[in-house]
């Protein structure tokens, strides 16, 4: 099983789910055991102050026995138990840490309003127009392939944008660099 939970599920095999998070239909096989691992997360935390870090890392691994999940690798556990010893939960991902205070509320306030702004973002609808048609991306078909990044590339109206934006801004640095340069000069000849 990887280190990282988020991208493995309970059998350690890879999830198949869309990487933007875009696709609405698209679903992490791994869903279940990440709110049951949030959740184990959410207890543990209300219930670990006063406690060392031992102490906390003995407590998630009873919740997640009891939950029947399997627990993760060590150091990922190191770094859960420090978050809780802290009164601070660890979210496993925003998904499952939305679906898992659904269910039980988040142990913190902080965490509670974060996921609730969190809620109400994932309904909200961008107005048209905003976002460039996908036309516009210029993004060339043979570099889009399953499972990889798409790579956007810096040609066309934008990017010459892009690029002409970024090469003022360096001739612009150049030329305060030579005026402080200049500046500093004539003070070691005045002095």
């Amino acid at each position: 099983m990887s280190s990282n939970p988020g991208n493995t599920q309970a059998g350690g095999e890879p999830l198949d789910e869309d990487p933007t998070g875009q696709d609405p239909t698209a679903v992490d096989p791994g869903e279940d055991w990440k709110v049951q691992l949030q959740l184990a997360i959410f207890d543990v935390t209300r219930n670990a102050k006063g406690r060392n870090q031992d102490e906390i890392r003995d407590l998630l691994l009873a919740e997640f026995s009891r939950r029947g999940i399997e627990s993760p690798p060590g150091t990922w556990l190191d770094s859960v138990a420090s978050s809780a010893h802290y009164g601070e939960p660890y979210i496993v991902d925003l998904p499952a840490a939305v679906a898992a205070d659904a269910l039980e509320p988040a142990p913190t306030e902080d965490v509670r309003e974060g996921l609730a702004a969190r809620r109400e973002l994932r309904h909200e609808k961008l107005p048209d127009g905003i976002l460039p048609a996908p036309s516009e991306w210029n993004i060339p078909a043979n570099e889009v392939t399953a499972g990889s990044t798409p790579k956007a590339s810096l040609t066309g109206r934008n990017g010459a944008a892009v690029l002409a934006a970024a090469a003022a801004a360096v001739a612009a640095a150049a030329l305060v660099a030579v005026a402080v340069r200049k500046r500093t000069g004539r003070r070691r000849v005045d002095a």
